[in-house]
């Protein structure tokens, strides 16, 4: 009988499919600008190449000190890259506001005091662009401060959805007028418009055949136009 058991376990196996072999794996660190549409760039390079995108999400700022072991580093601003990087996309500082704007919020010099207005930490490259912003706006009663700070564009953003701010510094992208906000333009500096978006370079920090490829992805038709469907520009 222990036989017979043993030749129908054996059957068994050997009629059981081979466990398929785990895909190789590659890891991004990225700024939270573009977590929407890495990982949508990220599912369709996996559906195409058989290989995992691990990312990780947050400031540039953060990100560029935790590098060890990480296979491609897309930054928001060139000045947190200090690596041989190319730029893959654009972006532009705006200043996102609730529905109706019932407090009347108005970049200009005729700011009005009684509001208020959340911006990142002036390490992060979407608040050193806000920094620069409000340093060039030349307000009639002195620079406001902003009344909270998030740690990148995402906890940012999140305070005006929270209703914690009447207004808050964040990129373009981030702002969805199906989501009850609309944005006014900033002037990041005395730049023509034309000059004043920021751009988002990435670089190449291994050289395995995977992190290759998904670099050169990036390039591609293909995530230039999720690019653009997520709101970015193009250089």
């Amino acid at each position: 009988m222990k036989r017979l058991t043993l030749l129908l376990m054996a059957a068994l196996a050997a009629c059981s499919p081979a466990p398929e072999p785990e895909k190789p794996a590659i890891t991004v660190h990225a700024d939270s600008a573009l977590t929407e549409v890495f990982t949508r760039v990220g599912k369709e390079f996996e559906d195409s190449q058989g290989v995992r995108v691990k990312f990780v999400f947050g400031a540039s700022s953060a990100l560029e000190k935790q590098l060890d072991g990480v296979d491609l580093y897309a930054s928001a601003s060139p000045d947190n890259m200090k690596y041989e990087s190319k730029v893959f996309a654009l972006n532009r500082l705006v200043l996102a506001i609730g529905k109706d704007n019932p407090k009347n919020v108005r970049f200009s010099p005729e700011w009005n005091p009684q509001t208020t207005f959340a911006m990142c930490v002036e390490e992060a490259p979407c608040g050193a662009a806000a920094r620069l912003a409000l340093a060039n706006a030349r307000f009639r009663e002195g620079t406001p401060a902003p009344k909270a700070v998030g740690q990148d564009v995402k906890e940012t953003f999140a305070k005006l959805e929270a209703g914690e701010v009447d207004s808050a510094f964040v990129y373009a992208t981030d702002v969805k007028p199906e989501r009850g906000f609309f944005t006014v333009p900033v002037r990041v500096s005395d730049q023509p418009p034309a000059a004043a978006v920021l751009k988002f370079p990435v670089a190449l920090l291994s050289g395995t055949p995977e992190a290759k490829k998904f670099y050169n992805f990036l390039f591609t038709a293909q995530a230039r136009a999720a690019l653009k469907d997520a709101g970015f520009e193009l250089p």
